[in-house]
């Protein structure tokens, strides 16, 4: 069957840019200083499970997780200028959750003790990264670490799946007959955990279905979805065949994957093309 298709370096450059900033006359930088070294990095929590989560702690659609950071830094010849941390969204790496400073705790130590804040619906890893510059203007190394949030443990759920039973093949020289699938899916956790949903074909391959609103290309070679609204749940695929294509009866297979890895029940149907 042939089936063709329908017609954290930035944060770290702004704290950088910042301290630049400050500096009027920098002159020739001195050679031979070594940056700071990071080491003994900890933090809690390290995992946020929402249906355990204190009540007090959840306020309307956000999630308030108090992060408790330490780490190690030392400078052999320079003193400390700042120790940062930035939260990485596990959605976009250029936009931040959250961006703090650690303290000096004691010696070689720094510490922060911040609350932040993670949408409700936003489950997914989160990156915690670390660095620090030194009075020279010596950026140090990143120390990292990740923070896992789920909501209840529970996968996606294909509803339902919407698909013609057969297809019949348009006469040579004929326009392609256009088709679509459509598999409906909730989430326990929001349809913005949802990452991906497939159909395997059989004997043709796997390929992508999106609440996009038909804005996005979904599939390499497809301009895009044909979904018809974005975010109601209704994951579309439209295709099409030409007179070219063999009659075939096919075995479709749907699935669901949200954003924890965490996979729907895989739901069957036949597809005749005559």
């Amino acid at each position: 069957m042939r089936l063709s298709s329908w017609p954290a370096a930035a944060c770290l450059a702004g704290f950088l840019g910042l301290l630049a900033a400050c500096d009027s006359a920098p002159g020739p930088e001195a050679l031979g200083l070594r940056p700071p070294t990071l080491s003994d990095f900890s933090f809690s929590p390290r995992s946020v499970v929402l249906e355990q989560w204190p009540a007090e702690l959840i306020d309307g659609d956000n999630v308030l997780v108090p992060l408790e950071l330490q780490v190690t830094v030392r400078d052999p010849d320079s003193a400390i200028d700042a120790v940062q941390f930035v939260v990485q969204s596990p959605l976009s790496s250029f936009e931040p959750v959250a961006t703090g400073l650690l303290s000096t705790s004691g010696a070689d130590a720094y510490a922060a003790a911040e609350t932040i804040t993670l949408p409700r619906g936003a489950v997914g890893t989160y990156t915690i990264v670390v660095f620090a510059v030194d009075a020279d203007r010596k950026l140090s190394g990143e120390v990292r670490g990740t923070l896992t949030y789920v909501a209840t443990g529970r996968p996606p759920v294909i509803e339902g799946v919407e698909t013609p039973e057969t297809v019949t093949r348009p006469a040579p020289g004929a326009p392609p007959v256009v088709f679509q699938y459509v598999a409906v899916v909730s989430d326990p956790d929001g349809l913005d955990n949802v990452a991906k949903v497939e159909v395997e074909i059989e004997n043709t391959g796997t390929l992508r279905l999106c609440d996009d609103g038909g804005m996005g290309a979904c599939n390499t070679g497809f301009p895009d979805s044909g979904d018809a609204d974005a975010g109601d749940g209704r994951f579309t695929l439209t295709l099409q065949i030409d007179s070219n294509n063999e009659p075939a009866t096919l075995t479709l297979r749907f699935k669901a994957t949200d954003r924890t890895g965490l996979e729907s029940a895989i739901v069957e149907r036949t597809f005749t093309i005559l």
